[in-house]
C-alpha cells in the first residue's frame, strides 16, 4: 500500500524498510523538535535479515554527522530529521547537502521534515521521492506551510540544483 504512494518505476526501498523507517523517525521526531537539532543514523540489516539502526546521533540545528557504521549491520541507508520549522530554510525538501552526503557515502537516504513528510533519496536514480506528505510523521508544533512547498512528489538531482542553486 505504501509503495502505491511513490511515483515512478520500482524503487530501491522495500515496504518493510519504509514501515521500519516510519517507526524510527516517528520516535525521534519529537526529540529533534524538543532539542531543536537534527538527529541521524544509519539503517541496515543484521546477519539474520532483520532491520536495525545504529545509535542515534544528535547534530546541530541544520546538520548531523552520520555516526560510525556499526559492524553488526549491513548498511543500506542513512536517515535524519530536519529539526524544527524555520521560514529561513526550505526544510520540507531534502537539501543538496543531504543528497551529496548520501552520494559520497554510497547509500540511499531517508529524510523526515518538520511538516511530517518522509522523503527517500535513491542514489542510483539520483532522485528524491516523497514517500508521504505533511502529517505522515509527527509535525513540529511551530510548522507553517512554506513558500517553498514541494509541488511534485519526485525531483531529480538536476531539478533540485535548479530549485536551490546557491546550496
Amino acid at each position: 500500500m505504501i509503495l502505491l504512494l511513490c511515483p515512478g518505476p520500482a524503487l530501491a526501498q522495500q515496504a518493510d524498510e519504509i514501515a521500519y523507517m516510519k517507526t524510527v523517525l516517528t520516535r525521534i521526531q519529537a526529540v529533534s523538535f524538543d532539542r531543536n537539532k537534527e538527529l541521524c543514523g544509519v539503517l541496515g540489516r543484521t546477519s539474520t535479515g532483520r532491520l536495525g539502526t545504529s545509535d542515534i546521533h544528535v547534530g546541530s540545528y541544520d546538520t548531523c554527522l552520520i555516526p560510525a557504521f556499526p559492524d553488526k549491520l549491513d548498511i543500506i541507508a542513512t536517515f535524519h530529521t530536519h529539526s524544527t520549522y524555520s521560514p529561513n530554510y526550505a526544510s520540507e525538501f531534502p537539501s543538496i547537502q543531504d543528497i551529496d552526503a548520501d552520494i559520497a557515502n554510497g547509500l540511499d537516504g531517508y529524510i523526515a521534515t518538520p511538516g511530517g513528510r518522509l522523503w527517500f533519496h535513491d542514489i542510483n536514480e539520483r532522485r528524491v521521492i516523497q514517500i508521504c506528505s505533511t502529517g505522515c510523521l509527527p509535525q513540529d508544533p511551530g510548522f507553517a506551510k512554506e513558500t517553498a512547498d514541494p509541488s511534485k512528489l519526485s525531483y531529480s538531482y538536476a531539478e533540485m540544483r535548479k530549485l536551490f542553486p546557491h546550496h
